[in-house]
């Protein structure tokens, strides 16, 4: 995230991309073999260094243990709950964020940096994790062939499991479905907030384009789920500024009748005037329209200035009698007070920007759309820095 800040400071234009977290999900109409061999493709393709690689596998609890089953054939080990916890305390920083001596390294050597005793062929180790979050370390996004591993119920849990992952770290970027069941796949396809659904194919090789039809490129945007300038994959054509020259298709529709030459229209009765219609709508209408929607974003109109000071209409009064001045020892009316600001959510918050306010002893406003990355989230939560708006302070 510093280096997307640094591109955006630059001065020049900049695509900055975001971090995945991308989760697997086979449903229970997959072609489970397949499914299980592209995972293990996608984690070990270059190692996981990819941020599209597959972090975690989400499975029907129907296909669980025989997906376990087709994992170890495919070179997997699952760690027990010491292994799990001893690799979470060597992989996870206190920043949670994977440890830089471990991103890209196979997963043997992992295992005995770890002092996991695991065979010589092992491809991947997986652990079994029951939540997401801060209490679950391994939920992260782990840039190494380390998978994390949950059972659900249905596709209906399935969908907010992987919602849930997506949003500790992944927001707007990608994920996988296994599935041959076409409704749940594009109810996956509408509701989860990832650009790139890769369906029944390995989210590393699918997301690039080396396995399915999308523009082939290794940085890929998170769009405004992730608080990217674009969702698109970042191709050349991004980079490229292009003239054009556009010439009329649709002449331009207008009002004003074509002029008639005066020996064909100096006969013609004079037709009556056509009556004379208002259109769009009233100044006083409209400023009531306003002062609504301004209201029901949390602005206030000044005391003076509300929608009834505004009539509808004016009829001219008669002229009156100029009021007496006041008396030379009345104070003069005080005006107004102007309404306090309205303070808004702000729509990033990382890590640095937590310790300058807890440097400066304040909080920052959050909102339903504010992106906070996962190690600004757990110092704020640690010191009560961040505020959800509408909430009491």
């Amino acid at each position: 995230m510093g280096l997307v800040r640094a591109a955006y400071s630059a001065g020049k234009p900049a695509y900055g991309v975001g971090p995945g977290n991308a989760p697997a999900y086979i449903e229970r109409t997959a072609d489970l073999a397949k499914a299980v061999r592209d995972i293990v493709t996608g984690k070990t393709f270059d190692n996981g260094l990819l941020c599209s690689s597959e972090n975690s596998v989400v499975v029907d609890a129907p296909l669980a243990e025989e997906a376990k089953r087709l994992f170890v054939a495919e070179g997997a080990h699952f760690l027990s709950p010491s292994e799990r916890d001893t690799l979470a305390k060597l992989l996870v920083t206190p920043q949670r964020l994977p440890n830089p001596a471990l991103v890209g390294r196979p997963a043997t050597y992992i295992a005995e940096k770890a002092g996991i005793a695991v065979a010589p062929g092992t491809r991947v180790l997986i652990a079994e994790l029951t939540g997401v979050g801060r209490d679950h370390p391994l939920s992260i996004e782990k840039l190494c062939p380390v998978l994390s591993f949950y059972v659900v119920s249905d596709w209906k849990e399935g969908c907010e499991r992987c919602k849930q992952i997506l949003r500790y770290g992944g927001m707007g970027h990608t994920m996988s479905i296994h599935s041959r069941n076409d409704d749940v796949i594009l109810e996956f396809g509408l509701k989860k907030p990832a650009f790139r659904i890769v369906v029944n194919s390995p989210t590393t090789l699918g997301s690039i384009g080396l396995t399915t039809g999308l523009d082939p490129s290794m940085t890929l945007g998170c769009g405004g789920y992730g608080g990217n300038i674009t969702s698109d994959n970042i191709s050349p054509k991004h980079l490229l500024n292009i003239k054009r020259v556009a010439y009329e298709t649709t002449p331009a529709a207008t009002l004003r009748p074509q002029a008639r030459p005066a020996s064909a229209t100096a006969d013609l009765p004079k037709a009556p005037a056509p009556p004379k219609t208002v259109r769009g709508v009233g100044a006083a209408s409209l400023a009531l329209r306003i002062d609504e929607f301004l209201a029901s974003r949390g602005y206030t109109p000044p005391a003076s200035g509300g929608p009834e000071a505004r009539p509808v209409a004016t009829v001219p009064a008669p002229p009156a009698a100029a009021p007496a001045p006041p008396p030379a020892s009345a104070a003069a009316p005080k005006p107004a007070a102007p309404p306090a600001p309205v303070e808004k959510p702000t729509d990033f918050v990382c890590e640095d920007d937590v310790r300058q306010a807890m440097r400066q002893g304040r909080t920052i406003l959050v909102g339903e759309k504010t992106i906070v990355t996962p190690a600004a989230r757990d110092l704020a939560e640690a010191h009560k820095i961040l505020v959800q708006a509408g909430w009491p302070r």
